[in-house]
């Protein structure tokens, strides 16, 4: 105990030692401006619209005037202008761009009173990922994000590589490749776009302990309601998901995940409604079937019956934007699941509840509060309240504070500090909260 308050303690001065020094550097005459992601699109597209202007009008100046005919007699007769050879180049010629690089860092350190958690007191780095976009054609962007978690001594991998065809058909988008499936409200993110450390207990235990990705296509399509009504559906097709490897933390319970090894579909309907001049609601419905890989009885050699998975999901969020960068975001998900790895096929419940609100650009204080069942085992959950504090120093650059009280099976109570750091150079042009 005195170990973890002596931690704990240190951990808190490095906190207020990097918000003291943030103070002093926002205290002198320069200041860190940031746009939101939709007005660098703008300011970019405007910029591609330039300098297309510009090599038209240097082209035309290039051009030799015309001889003037010296009498009508030698004029030549008129012939039809040439026709223009067909180009495949949008304006900008986006495709022959440099791609969109990009390297974004994590590193976490853990406090915890549980004696079962082999992370306890330590910081370390806990994955590196580079991010490589670009247009290969026009209308046609290539997405690839390489990872490796250095904490786990896990090599790097390809953790997302697709094609997205832009407005294939009118509303109509197409990703294939590997992809974070559309499922649920955040398994798009990739983990350091959270807005707290750890992944919620219901999506680690039913969905993937971070994200669930999979090989294969979908079809996303903006429904045309006409109306302040914004909806879209999603409809995928995927194999080789998320192998169902047994947990790392052999001493702490946790469940099986989808666990869909071989082929499975994904679809999610959601819309977003603006309530008022500041604020807008959002509901969506996910649904995920699939099946995990036959694999032989050691004892017998006979091939087990193929584990099938449902997993249902219904999301509401709600924001409020206030002046300048504040604003309230509410949101709960809630998650049925049936199949696990020993063909059981009782219903798993589990659900969280977040609440966030940012007073500024530079912090932010959420609430969490999630529980679980396993899936394995219905009748032990686990559950937990957690305090997330966020110090945004800049685009690159923010820290997080998590402290957990909770409750989970082989252990009872238990208290958890987490710290992380995050950092990156690049534009960071993947799916952010």
């Amino acid at each position: 105990m005195r170990r973890l308050m002596a931690f704990t303690t240190i951990w808190l001065l490095i906190v207020l030692l990097a918000w003291a020094q943030d103070g002093i550097s926002n205290s002198g005459s320069q200041s860190t401006v940031t746009i939101s992601k939709e007005e660098f699109d703008a300011l970019k597209a405007r910029l591609d619209q330039l300098e297309q202007e510009v090599r038209q009008l240097k082209a035309a100046q290039t051009q030799p005037a015309p001889e003037p005919a010296q009498t009508a007699a030698a004029e030549p007769a008129e012939t039809p202008p040439a026709a223009a050879e067909p180009t495949t180049e949008p304006a900008g010629g986006r495709q022959l761009q440099l791609p969109d690089i990009s390297l974004i860092v994590q590193a976490k350190g853990l406090a915890t009173d549980d004696r079962n958690d082999p992370a306890k007191q330590k910081i370390e780095l806990s994955e590196a990922e580079l991010g490589i976009q670009g247009y290969v054609y026009p209308n046609v962007k290539a997405d690839a994000f390489i990872a490796a978690s250095p904490a786990e001594d896990e090599p790097a991998q390809v953790e997302e590589a697709y094609l997205t065809y832009i407005g294939a058909l009118k509303g109509l988008n197409i990703n294939v490749g590997k992809k974070h499936v559309p499922f649920g409200r955040t398994n798009l993110l990739h983990n350091h776009s959270w807005l707290y450390v750890r992944q919620p207990y219901v999506l680690a235990n039913f969905v993937a302990p971070e994200s669930l990705a999979g090989q294969g296509a979908n079809f996303s399509y903006v429904l045309p309601t006409g109306s302040d009504l914004f909806a879209q559906l999603d409809l995928g097709v995927w194999a080789n998901g998320t192998e169902g490897e047994p947990s790392d933390l052999p001493d702490i319970m946790a469940g099986p995940g989808a666990n869909v090894t071989d082929r499975f579909n994904t679809a999610r309907l959601w819309a977003s409604y603006p309530v008022a001049e500041n604020s807008e609601i959002e509901i969506g419905g996910s649904y995920l079937d699939g099946q995990s890989k036959r694999e032989a009885d050691p004892a017998t050699g006979v091939l087990l019956p193929a584990d099938y998975v449902h997993i249902k999901g219904v999301d509401l969020s709600f924001r409020r934007f206030g002046e300048g960068s504040r604003r309230l975001l509410l949101r709960g998900e809630h998650f049925w699941r049936t199949g696990t790895t020993d063909s059981n096929d009782a219903l798993a419940k589990g659900y969280y509840l977040f609440g966030d609100y940012r007073w500024s650009k530079y912090g932010s204080l959420g609430l969490l509060y999630d529980w679980s069942e396993f899936p394995q085992d219905v009748t032990r959950h686990e559950s937990a309240m957690s305090l997330i504090l966020t110090k945004q120093f800049s685009e690159q650059y923010y820290l997080r504070l998590q402290a957990t009280h909770g409750r989970r099976p082989d252990c009872g109570l238990f208290n958890e500090l987490w710290l992380q750091w995050c950092w990156g150079m690049g534009p960071h042009t993947h799916n952010l909260e």
